[in-house]
């Protein structure tokens, strides 16, 4: 009895060593992490730093934060910030953000308020930490800028996984799961009551759902800063949007071409499609004067596909430009610098 009674306390004594020491790792961490970024030339300020979660976890809180590149003119702004590890598993990060939190951009101020918003960030344990997984979600929020517009969603989420921790996925390399979950998207209100006009479509998109997987050139570790991975390929594996009776669908693969642009074909799959001209119309795509001819070409397309009510078209993205079946959209994004 006494033995084991030693081995425990023991046992107590090694452990609470290991999380003293680790916290104070975790500490001169941060503390470090701010003062390079001082040194750098960046704002990096906050009132408080604490580490707190004995004996399991490694809680840290920051307080005040304020951080900002006075170049670009970028910044965030947060009452605090709170990442949690468990003391077993310190490549598996949890950081938990305030219900409000500012985002400076070059031109704006973008006040965000949520519920909920947290991140997870799961690391390899190996000595170049390699990206397994991150996720972002939130409840409802908001987000309200400087320059008047606003826009909300009921609940959103977003992840990265590298391949082979997705079942089923294969095992490519430097490949990468990305999905993205928004319910309840409301947009601008004055920027969706434009788009809307003789559509018949609500001011919220319900859902926006999409999966793909994103080749790079080099892995997602600690070395990314040096070795700068770029896409090599996108491979859209699914794609929903229903917005009112408006739904569409849509699948394909997109890679850079030697200018960086995109190139590829996606096929799109649009149920009650009279529902977008009008939309293709009031954001500008289409010429209030071309709009009967496209209704009738997008129509003469849809019967081909055995279903009126559906058209089924091409995005095919070439030499820099892009299109939607027969009718010209413009540029096609720039995906890469010229020749990676």
């Amino acid at each position: 009895m006494r033995k084991l009674l030693f081995l425990l306390i023991l046992g107590a004594v090694i452990w609470s060593g290991y999380w003293f020491v680790g916290s104070s790792a975790v500490r001169q961490g941060a503390e470090r992490w701010f003062a390079d970024q001082s040194a750098r030339g960046m704002t990096a300020e906050r009132t408080d730093l604490s580490v707190a979660g004995f004996p399991n976890r490694f809680d840290l809180t920051v307080e005040g934060l304020k951080l900002a590149d006075p170049q670009t003119g970028t910044g965030w702004q947060a009452p605090f910030a709170q990442v949690f590890a468990m003391t077993w598993k310190p490549w598996h990060i949890i950081a938990a953000l305030p219900p409000t939190q500012v985002v400076t951009l070059a031109d704006q101020d973008i006040a965000l308020a949520s519920v909920g918003m947290r991140a997870s960030l799961r690391t390899k344990p190996a000595s170049d930490l390699p990206l397994a997984a991150v996720i972002v979600e939130s409840g409802a929020f908001t987000a309200t800028s400087t320059k008047g517009w606003t826009m909300g969603a009921a609940q959103a989420v977003a992840s990265i996984n590298a391949d082979e921790e997705i079942e089923g996925a294969g095992d490519a390399p430097n490949a990468y799961v990305i999905a993205l979950d928004i319910a309840d998207l409301a947009p601008d209100p004055a920027t969706m009551a434009r788009l809307t006009v003789g559509s018949g479509l609500p001011a919220t998109v319900s859902i926006i759902r999409t999966l793909a997987t994103a080749t790079l050139t080099a892995p997602l570790d600690r070395r990314a800063g040096e070795a700068r991975p770029n896409l090599a390929a996108l491979a859209l594996t699914e794609t929903l949007i229903t917005w009112g009776d408006l739904s569409v669908t849509a699948s394909g693969t997109i890679a850079p071409d030697a200018d960086g642009f995109a190139a590829g074909r996606i096929e799109i799959s649009v149920a009650n499609w009279e529902r977008l001209v009008p939309v293709l119309v009031a954001s500008g795509v289409v010429k209030p004067e071309l709009s009967q001819t496209v209704q009738n070409m997008l129509g003469a397309l849809a019967l081909d596909s055995g279903d009126p009510a559906v058209l089924i078209v091409p995005l095919v993205l070439s030499d820099g430009r892009m299109s939607l079946g027969p009718l010209p959209l413009g540029p096609a994004p720039l995906l890469t610098p010229p020749n990676g």
